[in-house]
């Protein structure tokens, strides 16, 4: 599929590594509204597939976008299967805002998001290095995680996941 096309009612950002533009909502969303959120003007390899056709909700758009604008995280609630994680995948696509999906009901460890030591070689030595996991990988690169089937979480992954919620980042 091809990028979100960014609408041509944006207004440019600066900062590098940050959101590039300003996208229109009403124009990127189909929705009644004057806000404009953050976004890139290019997209990179973890920005979800773009679809056309999708169909948005207002008030739960409107939420996930205030979640990009201020930086705050957002819980989308439902019954299995209605669509929340590909609500969240379009508007992200139509930001051009890299996203990843971690489903939590696979075997994902407390490790798989915090980090590890690993043994590697440098220099022809064997030396231990810590390897960042999703979260410090995901803050350092803003990139948005969307946690899949919350409810399935480890307690051990959750208990993370509940500390990072707390903090108040940006």
């Amino acid at each position: 599929m091809k990028p979100a096309p960014v609408p041509p009612s944006t207004a440019k950002l600066a900062e590098p590594g940050a959101p590039d533009t300003l996208v229109s909502v009403r124009e990127a969303f189909r929705i009644d509204s004057d806000m404009k959120a953050p976004g890139y003007s290019q997209p990179d390899e973890h920005v979800p597939d773009f679809d056309p056709d999708y169909l948005f909700d207002r008030d739960t758009t409107l939420a996930i976008l205030a979640g990009f604008a201020f930086n705050r995280r957002v819980m989308i609630t439902g019954y299995h299967g209605t669509g929340k994680s590909t609500h969240i995948e379009q508007v992200a696509a139509r930001l051009n805002w890299p996203l990843v999906r971690i489903n939590l009901d696979s075997h994902v460890s407390r490790i798989d998001l915090v980090g590890k030591d690993a043994i590697v070689l440098k220099d022809g030595k064997q030396i231990t290095e810590f390897r960042d996991g999703m979260l410090p990988w995901a803050l350092q690169n803003n990139i948005a995680l969307c946690f899949d089937e919350y409810d399935a979480g480890r307690p051990d992954v959750m208990f993370v996941i509940q500390r990072c919620s707390k903090s108040r980042a940006g």
